[in-house]
């Protein structure tokens, strides 16, 4: 849900040459071709919902500060649109949308606080994420690919109890999803 999502912020650790004791105002774009997902259980299978990465908005102000091993941000922060996820039918559509409360709260929030940088291609990024109107901080593992367009790579698990969320009961609570699901993404940001 979170991460769904939030990382096309890390375009800039391409840039944290220039990022030392200051403020810098950065655009960043990302591309269409990236990837989120969510997978969860139930305890007779699995599911899996696309976030339509088409839906993500393109390009974002944001400003950095710090140095080459931390950097910290302002205004990153990602709206995702609850509509944008599709988990392959209407019935398991309906079912994600009734979990995270789409009717009442129609986004996620995700916002990059700060990344502290291990290796040219590990980090790990302070989130803060809002689902359903409770907001949650976490740190996420990333893996940077650089190339001509840079990806940034990870999965968060999440326990939707953490969110005051409800598993949907189907068949007179003989199929229940299971409280942990995945975030997967896999951004390409364009420098």
């Amino acid at each position: 849900m979170k991460t769904i999502l939030l990382f096309p912020f890390l375009l800039l650790f391409t840039m944290m040459g220039f990022a030392q004791n200051g403020i810098y105002n950065r655009t960043i774009k990302i591309k269409p071709d990236s990837k989120l997902t969510i997978t969860g259980d139930t305890n007779i299978s699995k599911f899996l919902c696309e976030f339509d990465s088409k839906m993500i908005p393109s390009t974002k102000k944001i400003a950095v500060s710090g140095n080459q091993e931390e950097l910290h941000f302002e205004n990153a922060i990602l709206i995702l649109d609850n509509t944008g996820f599709d988990c392959g039918s209407k019935g398991i559509n309906k079912d994600f949308h009734a979990l995270i409360q789409t009717e009442k709260y129609p986004e996620i929030s995700l916002e990059l606080k700060k990344l502290c940088i291990n290796t040219p291609t590990q980090a790990i990024a302070d989130l803060i994420i809002t689902i359903a109107g409770e907001t949650k901080a976490f740190k996420v593992p990333v893996k940077i690919v650089a190339g001509e367009t840079p990806q940034y790579r990870g999965d968060l698990t999440l326990n939707i109890n953490d969110f005051n969320l409800e598993p949907p009961k189907k068949m007179f609570g003989l199929i229940v999803v299971k409280e942990d699901i995945d975030i997967n993404f896999n951004l390409n940001v364009e420098k």
